[in-house]
């Protein structure tokens, strides 16, 4: 595969935690073991189901390191770039490949509103600084802020290493359709967020890979390698076995984020299912809704 072509499985790590509100490393470390052993091509981290708002930097950091060891080259690691300025985010791109990332991802900047101009020079900057792939993520539907096609056209002609978007929006499929109809952005590599929960479409439309969460890897994996197996028939099958699921899932980001906990500490893979405070866990009926979920797949397969 190209560096700079990414197809595939690439899950967001969530970011397990102890008892006390601690980051578990020990968790974090199988946790990447996990994704290995379900076939992802890579991962990527710090994200919006890493929760990585309730993580200090040097957290961020240290979480970036421990798991670029734990990866050891087995898969290719994607770190996020989420920091709100431009010097800040400069900072943590260039200790990202200090660290040994394989590509970067870069989360434009949402909490305050910024003009087109401001922000396609804070994307450029940090695509002329770091000499790795770089996918920008287009969040409308988690952050409100939309991004401009053809000042992506733009970095698309000056930068060689802006490789990739991933589309986090719904509908996800107009938007990969409306982006890939501009000449200089049709060749990018798209990936869909949002759990998925628009997978058939946009792969359908362009799409090569998914970045959803860690707690039901294989069953990603079975969907996507059957809506990327050129059989109609058995694409639709995989997607609607799951989507139940993802439509379950993607309520709130919230759910999202204790969904996939709940099924990772199930399966012994991390030590709690909690976040940080404060936050909205599942309650009692979303977990019984969960399990039936599971179920369902599990007879259907």
């Amino acid at each position: 595969m190209s560096e700079l072509r990414f197809r595939g499985l690439f899950p967001i790590l969530h970011t397990p935690f102890t008892e006390v509100g601690e980051v578990d490393f020990d968790s974090l470390v199988r946790l990447v073991g996990h994704v290995c052993e379900c076939g992802a091509e890579g991962l990527a981290f710090p994200a919006f189901a890493s929760e990585f708002w309730r993580l200090s930097e040097a957290e961020i950091m240290e979480c970036a390191s421990c798991i670029v060891k734990a990866s050891d080259g087995r898969l290719r690691v994607i770190l996020n770039v989420t920091a709100q300025s431009t010097v800040a985010a400069m900072r943590q791109a260039l200790e990202f490949r200090r660290l040994g990332a394989n590509a970067l991802m870069v989360l434009p900047p949402f909490v305050v509103p910024v003009s087109g101009v401001e922000m396609e020079s804070h994307l450029g900057h940090l695509m002329e600084a770091v000499d790795l792939p770089f996918i920008v993520q287009d969040s409308a539907g988690l952050t409100g802020t939309s991004l401009d096609a053809a000042a992506l056209a733009r970095l698309k002609t000056r930068y060689s290493n802006f490789a990739g978007l991933k589309v986090d929006q719904v509908p996800t499929g107009p938007s990969i359709s409306r982006y890939r109809s501009i000449e200089e952005l049709k060749d990018l590599s798209y990936l869909v967020g949002y759990s998925g929960v628009q997978l058939l479409d946009a792969v359908r439309r362009g799409a090569e890979g998914l970045m959803g969460g860690c707690g039901h890897l294989l069953e990603d994996r079975q969907m996507l390698s059957a809506l990327q197996s050129g059989d109609e028939a058995r694409g639709y099958r995989e997607f609607a076995r799951l989507s139940p699921l993802l439509n379950f899932e993607m309520q709130s980001l919230e759910l999202v984020i204790s969904v996939h906990k709940s099924l990772l500490h199930k399966a012994g893979i991390i030590s709690t299912p909690l976040s940080r405070g404060p936050c909205r866990a599942m309650d009692e009926l979303h977990a019984g809704e969960l399990s039936l979920h599971m179920g369902a797949l599990r007879q259907a397969q």
